[in-house]
């Protein structure tokens, strides 16, 4: 009979052994489970991140309206907000990434012309305080092999106080060889 009470007590310690540990590590999980660190409960994404963080190479806009919203809400960023100079050059490398190969290569120095640009723009106490991208799909036209067409935007400038003037752009886009569209180029348009 001692064996049998050996036997079933050896059981019984085996049994709440594993109990024990299904308790302790269903308690570890309960209180583990879904901490966060402070940094990330207090970490807002910006704006500015928003530009920092596009990879054209995932996510490129799918069609001429959104890449003229991407270039426009990137000079929208790059003259209202504060930044670094390394998110600077982020969202310079983004507005590069939207330009067609032929307008970089007449712009050699596009990063320069952008970078005093908003310079001087922000010391002016200009901003841009909305724009508008055209809501209609565009009419693509052929010309020679190339497939092009054009994107209306309205800009709104700011200049500190003194009131808001607006500009309407025409911008120029044409599809490359893997089928996205580039900005080839833009124009102020005339009021119509």
């Amino acid at each position: 009979m001692e064996k049998e009470g050996t036997g079933s007590a050896i059981i019984k310690s085996i049994v709440l052994g594993i109990l024990a540990i299904i308790v302790v590590l269903g308690l570890f999980l309960l209180f583990t489970r879904n901490k966060k660190t402070p940094v990330e409960d207090n970490y807002q994404i910006t704006v500015v991140d928003e530009i920092t963080t596009v990879n054209l190479d995932k996510n490129y806009p799918a069609d001429p309206r959104k890449v003229v919203d991407l270039y426009a809400k990137t000079m929208q960023v790059l003259y209202r907000e504060n930044y670094s100079n390394d998110q600077q050059d982020k969202m310079i490398a983004v507005l590069k990434g939207i330009m067609d190969d032929e307008f970089l290569s007449v712009n050699p120095n596009m990063e320069q012309s952008v970078k005093k640009e908003v310079r001087d723009r922000k010391e002016g106490g200009y901003s841009i305080s909305a724009y508008v991208v055209q809501g209609k799909d565009p009419e693509e036209v052929k010309v020679g092999e190339d497939k092009m067409c054009s994107v209306d935007c309205l800009f709104s400038l700011r200049h500190g106080t003194n009131g808001t003037v607006a500009n309407y752009y025409q911008f120029i886009l044409r599809k490359d060889s893997e089928g996205k569209w580039k900005i080839l180029g833009w124009t102020i348009k005339e009021d119509e």
